[in-house]
């Protein structure tokens, strides 16, 4: 009904979003979410865990930036998408996109779990795998999405 192509689908895709995510810090994936294959694991500093230290993190990520999509995404380069490159073996460049993190809030942080919550607002083409990913690397450690919802399309 409201498939690929459809009026509705191409709204969703083309306007502002808001998540809620999960970021979960010492562990590193090959498809930056829990369910991916571990390539890395850190103990995590407690120290990292504060909430003044993760508010400064997310707040440098503010603004307009340069993001590297994840190898596990649906972009296509050459005529064939990511994904397939990956699942295959295959190593190819990814161009990093122009994206803009218009605003992100830390909502809880779970020192046991090594994990802390955020909500994001952000332009179309963001990939909230790769800011866990790059929020994880400004921390110091490595770190993958555990949970994520979209909550927001534009005013809906």
């Amino acid at each position: 009904m409201y498939g690929k192509g459809t009026k509705v689908s191409k709204y969703l895709v083309n306007h502002e979003k808001t998540y809620e995510a999960r970021i979960k810090l010492g562990i590193g994936t090959d498809t930056l979410d829990i369910d991916g294959q571990i390539i890395k694991e850190i103990n995590v500093d407690k120290a990292i865990l504060t909430v003044e230290n993760i508010k400064n993190t997310l707040k440098s990520f503010i603004g307009k930036q340069e993001q590297e999509p994840p190898i596990y995404s649906a972009i296509k380069v050459n005529g064939k998408k990511l994904y397939e490159y990956a699942r295959q073996g295959q190593e190819i460049e990814i161009k990093p996109r122009q994206i803009e993190i218009y605003d992100i809030k830390l909502l809880k942080i779970d020192t046991e779990q090594n994990t802390f919550d955020i909500s994001i607002s952000c332009s179309k083409g963001t990939y909230i795998r790769s800011l866990a990913r790059d929020i994880a690397k400004s921390l110091g450690t490595v770190g993958c999405i555990s949970k994520l919802n979209r909550v927001k399309v534009r005013k809906f």
